[in-house]
């Protein structure tokens, strides 16, 4: 392994944390619209009003990617006695 600098580690951490939560945010996007796709589907074929579309869940703000960079931090950093 090569000898990064803090301020290299910081910056993996950083895109390691926003990945995370990209994923995360995604398939929770996927679940919520196949979920409303269905209760469509099933709507439709019942004759009944089709429900609302579901609020979507929001992206992942900077500072909740900050938060998870700094708990990888402190779960990588620690020391095993």
């Amino acid at each position: 392994m090569s000898n990064m600098t803090p301020f290299e580690i910081r910056l993996e951490l950083l895109k390691l944390s926003k990945d995370i939560l990209s994923e995360d945010y995604f398939a929770r996007r996927v679940v919520s619209e196949n979920n409303w796709q269905t209760a469509c589907e099933n709507a439709r074929q019942r004759g009944e009003p089709l429900p609302s579309q579901p609020d979507l869940p929001t992206y992942p703000t900077e500072s909740e990617i900050i938060a998870k960079a700094n708990a990888l931090n402190g779960f990588v950093s620690q020391t095993h006695k």
